[in-house]
């Protein structure tokens, strides 16, 4: 099947899935990006009707094959269960056609690892929503880092939510997020060192992850908190002295420079001591919710919006996106790896 033209002004999307993440955080963002919806599939006529009335598909569909030989599409988004993920995937990967995936991208390991070989084989793409690479507060970090003023040195990653007993599907519906993000600031771990606590309703695991370099990242999941709750913290330096960035909930960017350590020093007389109250090496970014700030909407600042639009752009320019096939593989190294030994270290090297 021909593609599109890539001088094409729009790339002609369809989309699989009509359930309620998709239809609050996914659909609406494709008005951010040069994305042309020509088709809804889902199960659910109803529901594929009322997507496409909302978000102007011409076509709907009840069965992905039949959309995915019908229409000329440039590329696809899958939402739904990660087995859908996977079967739904592998028909566009095979037809040449580019696909974004909810994560994580198939249940197990080794259907990921097939997906990503049709897509290098077709000459396409898999892109899995790791939308926090695209979070406002997380971009700013990894442009400071990328642009050189900042040195991070290690890193802790705090991710906790609601209950769930069962470690696989921890990993792979919650904690490959915070995994994902971790990998994003240091690269691919060459091993993974996990503790767990189960109560027999919650879990709780602490890991690091070992990194050529010689850094490491501490990760704490929980899933015995009453809603989702994340903190990040990167410490390194900044031109030789020591430095801190903070995110706190995906909503506050904190940038700590040494500067004055905040110490009282000792004076000779007791009455000669002055409090210090210094907080001019703290610099703090948010959104501005109080005015109508289009670009910093949750949808933005969370990265819904951005990883479409990276999808929709890497298909219109040609390239991989961010991130890429070859990014699809290494969180669920580790959680495959964690999920075989979730007390002790498990070497992650080829």
């Amino acid at each position: 099947m021909e593609r599109n033209d890539v001088r094409m002004n729009k790339a002609k999307i369809g989309f699989i899935g009509c359930g309620t993440h998709a239809t609050n955080n996914l659909y609406p963002m494709l008005a951010y990006t040069r994305a042309e919806l020509v088709a809804v599939c889902d199960l659910d006529e109803q529901l594929a009707h009322r997507n496409a009335a909302l978000y102007g598909a011409s076509s709907v569909y009840t069965d992905a094959g039949r959309m995915l030989d019908e229409q000329q599409l440039d590329g696809v988004i899958i939402v739904g269960p990660s087995a859908v993920h996977y079967s739904l995937g592998m028909q566009a990967l095979t037809r040449g056609i580019a696909v974004f995936t909810e994560k994580p991208p198939a249940p197990r390991l080794a259907q990921a690892e097939e997906m990503v070989a049709v897509a290098r084989a077709g000459g396409t793409f898999l892109m899995t929503g790791y939308m926090k690479r695209h979070g406002l507060p997380y971009k700013k970090a990894r442009q400071l880092i990328d642009s050189g003023l900042f040195e991070p040195a290690v890193g802790h990653f705090k991710y906790g939510h609601w209950g769930n007993d069962n470690l696989n599907e921890m990993l792979l519906t919650m904690s490959s997020h915070i995994i994902d993000l971790a990998i994003s600031f240091f690269g691919e771990p060459i091993g993974v060192t996990s503790t767990i606590y189960e109560t027999g309703r919650t879990i709780s695991l602490a890991a690091v992850l070992h990194f050529r370099s010689g850094q490491w990242a501490q990760l704490t999941l929980d899933s015995s908190q009453p809603r989702i709750q994340e903190r990040v913290e990167l410490s390194g330096s900044i031109d030789g002295d020591n430095a801190l960035i903070v995110v706190d909930n995906v909503q506050q960017m904190e940038l700590h420079r040494q500067g004055h350590h905040g110490i009282d020093l000792l004076k000779p007389e007791l009455y000669e001591i002055e409090p210090t109250f210094d907080l001019a090496d703290i610099q703090m970014w948010r959104p501005d919710y109080g005015i109508p700030n289009m670009g910093q909407t949750r949808h933005f600042v969370q990265g819904f919006a951005g990883e479409l639009r990276e999808f929709v752009d890497a298909i219109i320019e040609r390239r991989q996106p961010y991130p890429g096939t070859d990014d699809v593989l290494k969180a669920m190294r580790v959680i495959d790896a964690i999920a075989a030994r979730p007390n002790g270290y498990s070497d992650l090297q080829p």
